[in-house]
């Protein structure tokens, strides 16, 4: 997927600049999911 997203860009653009970060926990099922809805949650007090 990631090979996919930049070849699109780089289809369109002379550079790619990318940075990928993974955070992957066993037994941590949707875990963006939660920490958006955490953000959101702080941000709504």
């Amino acid at each position: 997927m990631v090979k996919r997203a930049v070849a699109a860009v780089e289809a369109r653009a002379g550079r790619v600049s990318l940075v990928l970060k993974a955070d992957v926990r066993p037994g941590v099922t949707d875990g963006l999911t939660s920490e958006v809805e955490t953000v959101e949650r702080h941000l709504s007090r």
